[in-house]
């Protein structure tokens, strides 16, 4: 089951017994742990124990004689959560473990809003819009404004009104203070966003934050939450958001018992807004502050230690100070310069299957992380041929799948009709006769009459004469979609009724049934076994509502759309290491660990990353991110560039990565390549050992440029970047740099095999 945490947790004063052993820490752990009171940071490099630390200090605090419902641990991912409250009961038991309010931001924020957000306007039977359902919601909004998408992605947009929101701007403040054409039409689609939004009881991940914090700007709230939390405990501080600060100072703002835990090193996330700033805000807000460090490492040899302090010492503005561990066997990294990304590939799965015939190696004890998942192609052919078994994290989410979508929807509108995006996705799904033009008249006539796009289905279906109000002509749709919306609004309202007093997982089952959802799949499938594996997926879906049987019904529908909405990337992740290697990128790859490591494409415009080059704050970023993906690793790192590479669709030299060039040449073993070992695109005469001097220089020798079909003064779209216009074109080795004045973000200098531009 999804993991949940109640509203309040329960105040009961039964204890168990406590199994706490402050003898089993080091010094700077025991430190942190028995620190008694006010603000404490705690910096703790990868591998120190930093869960160890924050559930050690939860025991010790109720051991001193806190209530434990009287602490807030904050997570940044449900298994995160999972695993920390695993952790506390084998330490202080179920009793004491459960009464500890503990989850992630949004999850908390949930709890709140779910008790007072109506003071914010906040309806209690809010429903929450993923990532999807946003992207849904802004094309709706570009196609009302008439805007083109694809001069406007609607990727771009919503990560600009993302970034606004998260930084804590208003609508109304955003559309007066645009700084460029870009911004006003993100305010123009944010507004209609917000409408909609509206209009579905319905926030989106900011809005969560958001709108917890807005609750706390009522005294009487504020007061009764500081006289709740004795103590407020942040993990992965360096990922907080300005908001997210924010939400952790209000919550401590009563006992300034605030203790975060992070690492300025780990600070890979500022995409999704999170502030490595907060570390330097933390101490100003907090200037009695305590430090602790935690430099001791528990998962890595010195050798992978040695070589990644080599690469995150370079970093600018970074006080120095260095991971060490009691682990001094083990071999260095080794350094591996391959031809191709099949020859990469090679080198994988020669070493994975030599180490399994060896006995030595499981396939489950092997990663492979890259930094874009489009490098997987190769390794997953490469393995496949090998007959390795793999597991591809970052793959289409369980949630994402269609067929699993296509019946969250139907379980979405039966919870709240009023959701435009779920009665959208499953009107016409399995496919009854409704068509395009059908959809747009019942959408029309809602917006025109202030009603849902359901009721607009009702009042078409002759089903429902409150949606028009006693004086409101239905829209006006075709006999046989008449008679379809018919079907359609009878299943929702069966579902509704039959939810509301029967376990979630005969409520969906019966959705099945009556919408013929299988026959239908079935049509929809290529083969056999492609019917056979979605409707697999379908099934898991009961298994998943079956677990929330112990819910009263009325209220198990509810637990199960919020946990799913809560249901980050990372929490996929199987719990157990699988007999089968790992496949993810360096984002996803925090937080976990692995015997053997490959870090795979470490080249320019790879690692670090062609959109990070030209911008010194993101190439920071970018050598945090290597240091994190070498610091995975237990007992070998294997890195590896390759001479030639192709990628989407082109194939080129990228010069080895810097960050490589910042490793001492005695901290890595070079691996001499040996032509029988790699695959046949790979050239004897390039059968050599990689030398230091290859990290001179980053320019490759000129080839001949391709065309790009572009042209100094072409307007082109960029999904992320938006609108711009390029302003010079340069050739790189078999490649071509564009340089593009972005609307939105400035200049940017891409390579036009990866950037994916589009004429505007």
């Amino acid at each position: 089951m999804l993991a949940t945490m109640s509203d309040f947790p329960s105040t009961g004063t039964t204890r168990s017994p406590s199994a706490l052993d402050l003898d089993q820490l080091n010094d700077a752990q025991r430190d942190a742990v028995t620190y008694p009171h006010g603000p404490l940071l705690v910096i703790a490099g990868p591998g120190s124990g930093k869960t160890r630390v924050i559930t050690h200090r939860i025991a010790w605090l109720i051991e001193q004689g806190t209530p434990p419902w009287r602490i807030l641990a904050v997570t940044f991912t449900n298994r995160a959560a999972r695993e920390m409250r695993s952790r506390l009961e084998s330490l202080i038991g179920d009793d004491d473990s459960n009464r500890v309010w503990l989850g992630t931001f949004h999850r908390i924020c949930v709890r709140m809003l779910r008790s007072q957000g109506q003071e914010v306007g906040v309806p209690r039977n809010f429903v929450i819009f993923d990532s999807d359902d946003q992207m849904q919601v802004v094309r709706s909004a570009l196609k009302d404004l008439q805007i083109d998408p694809k001069q406007y992605a609607p990727r771009a947009l919503l990560s600009r009104i993302s970034k606004a929101k998260s930084e804590g701007d208003a609508l109304t403040d955003f559309s007066s203070s645009t700084g460029s054409y870009f911004d006003e039409i993100a305010a123009r689609v944010w507004e209609r966003y917000e409408a909609s939004l509206r209009d579905a009881a319905a926030l989106d991940f900011d809005d969560l934050l958001l709108k917890t914090l807005e609750m706390f700007e009522q005294d009487h709230i504020r007061r009764s939450y500081e006289e709740r939390f004795d103590h407020v405990l942040v993990d992965e501080f360096q990922d907080t958001s300005t908001v997210q600060y924010q939400l952790a100072r209000a919550w401590s703002g009563g006992s300034g018992n605030l203790t975060v835990v992070g690492d300025p090193d780990q600070s890979i996330y500022s995409w999704r807004s999170a502030d490595i700033r907060n570390l330097n805000y933390f101490l100003r807000d907090h200037q009695d502050a305590t430090e602790v460090q935690l430099n001791n490492n528990y998962r890595s040899t010195q050798q992978i230690l040695d070589a990644a302090n080599a690469v995150i010492d370079r970093a600018a503005d970074r006080i120095k100070r260095r991971l060490v561990t009691d682990n001094r066997g083990g071999a260095l990294p080794c350094l591996h310069e391959a031809y191709s990304e099949s020859d990469e590939a090679e080198y994988i799965s020669s070493h994975v299957e030599r180490g399994m015939r060896e006995g030595v190696l499981r396939p489950g004890d092997a990663a492979v992380l890259y930094r874009t998942n489009a490098q997987s192609r190769a390794i997953e052919e490469s393995l496949v041929q090998h007959g390795i078994p793999y597991r591809l994290i970052g793959a289409t989410r369980f949630y994402d799948r269609r067929e699993v979508r296509d019946l969250l929807a139907y379980l979405r509108l039966v919870r709240n009709p009023a959701d435009a995006v779920a009665f959208a996705r499953v009107v016409n799904v399995p496919t009854r006769g409704v068509g395009t033009k059908s959809i747009e008249m019942l959408t029309d006539w809602a917006a025109i009459h202030a009603r849902s796009p359901y009721q607009a289905a009702q009042a078409a279906a002759g089903l429902d004469s409150d949606a028009l109000g006693g004086y409101l002509t239905p829209p006006e749709v075709s006999r046989r979609a008449a008679g379809s919306l018919r079907e359609f609004v009878s299943v929702i309202e069966d579902a509704r009724l039959q939810a509301s007093k029967e376990p979630l997982s005969d409520a969906l089952r019966a959705i099945l049934v009556k919408t013929r959802y299988r026959e239908w799949l079935v049509r929809q499938s290529d083969s056999e076994t492609e019917a056979e594996s979605r409707w697999e997926n379908v099934q898991e879906l009961i298994t998943v509502t079956e677990n929330y049987s112990e819910i009263a019904p009325g209220a198990a529908l509810d637990a199960f759309l919020e946990d799913v909405a809560l249901v980050a990337d990372v929490d996929d992740l199987p719990d157990g290491p699988p007999d089968a290697v790992t496949l993810i990128t360096l984002h996803q790859a925090k937080g976990l660990e692995f015997p053997v490591v490959f870090m795979v494409g470490m080249e320019e415009y790879l690692l670090p990353h062609q959109l990070s080059i030209d911008d010194p704050v993101q190439l920071q970023e970018e050598r945090r991110l290597c240091y994190v993906g070498m610091t995975r690793a237990m007992r070998e790192l294997h890195l590896l560039y390759a001479f030639r590479r192709s990628y989407q669709g082109r194939s080129g030299h990228n010069p080895p990565s810097r960050f490589l060039a910042d490793i001492p040449e005695d901290l890595v073993q070079r691996h001499q390549r040996q032509q029988a070992q790699v695959g046949a695109d790979v050239r004897p005469a390039r059968n050599r050992t990689v030398r230091w001097d290859d990290f001179d220089s980053f320019d490759p020798q000129p080839e001949a440029a391709p065309s790009v079909g572009l042209k100094e003064g072409d307007e082109v779209s960029h999904e992320i970047f938006g609108h711009g216009v390029v302003i010079s074109l340069r050739t790189i080795g078999r490649d071509a740099e564009v340089t593009v004045r972005f609307a939105e973000t400035g200049v940017k200098r891409l390579l036009a095999s990866m950037a994916n531009l589009t004429r505007a």
